[in-house]
């Protein structure tokens, strides 16, 4: 029986959280939700998290980090699937996951002001810390549908992981398409097509296709004439653990 669920959880100090979910099966503690057969939704005690949607499948995993801002519709069908949010994001959109044994994870202090992801066909999304995405940005593991050659009758649009840096600024509207690799500290333009492996960090990216514009540039979240070297460099904090 497939019915809809619905947590409201009272926590000291911040209001109420919102956690709302359609699902096969469902069990309530003060921060874990289990979905489905064997899937594990994990808020880590955060009151700053709201996703709706849909998760089929087995052994799923739902995990957002202390102290992360979730808004976000996600669906999830499949096995074994991941999804991580880790601790002090700004994530807002929506997430797809089709598939089996797939991961899509958003490393620390990473924000989203409106990011689509699509992560299909066996394949993963991996974005750094401390990065920066504008609205209107889409990130595809798939073109969803298939380009064939008439000849061979192969299909010659295949799906790939897509990894994405840390410290990485992508501009409003830019889809980063299958396959893509955005370097560390590095920088995407406003309605950019990226479409393959970049390797030189510290680079402005733009176009369509993407290509590389200007070389030895960095950014900020601050405006100002200058900058310090530590204040260019703050985001540069040892990983933690899990990275």
């Amino acid at each position: 029986k497939i019915f809809f669920v619905s947590l409201f959880k009272k926590v000291s100090g911040f209001g109420f959280s919102s956690h709302e979910f359609k699902t096969k099966s469902s069990s309530s503690g003060s921060a874990l939700l289990d979905l489905g057969e064997g899937s594990v939704f994990n808020f880590q005690h955060n009151p700053f998290a709201k996703i709706r949607g849909n998760v089929t499948g087995k052994k799923n995993k739902i995990i957002v980090g202390s102290g992360s801002k979730v808004d976000c519709e996600v669906t999830m069908a499949g096995d074994f699937n991941k999804l991580y949010i880790d601790e002090g994001c700004k994530v807002k959109g929506r997430i797809i996951i089709r598939g089996n044994r797939q991961k899509v994870r958003v490393f620390r202090n990473t924000t989203f002001q409106n990011v689509y992801i699509l992560c299909q066909e066996g394949c993963d999304v991996l974005i750094g810390r401390n990065c920066m995405f504008s609205r209107d940005i889409e990130i595809r593991t798939t073109d969803a549908h298939s380009v064939v050659d008439v000849q061979t009758r192969e299909r010659v649009n295949k799906p790939a992981s897509v990894k994405i840096g840390n410290h990485v600024w992508v501009g409003v509207g830019s889809l980063i398409s299958k396959g893509s690799q955005i370097p560390n500290d590095s920088i995407v333009g406003a309605y950019s097509f990226v479409n393959k492996k970049f390797t030189e960090e510290n680079v402005l990216i733009a176009g369509t296709p993407a290509k590389i514009v200007r070389h030895g540039v960095t950014w900020n979240r601050g405006r100002k004439p200058k900058f310090t070297q530590a204040q260019l460099e703050h985001w540069k904090e040892p990983p933690s653990k899990t990275e």
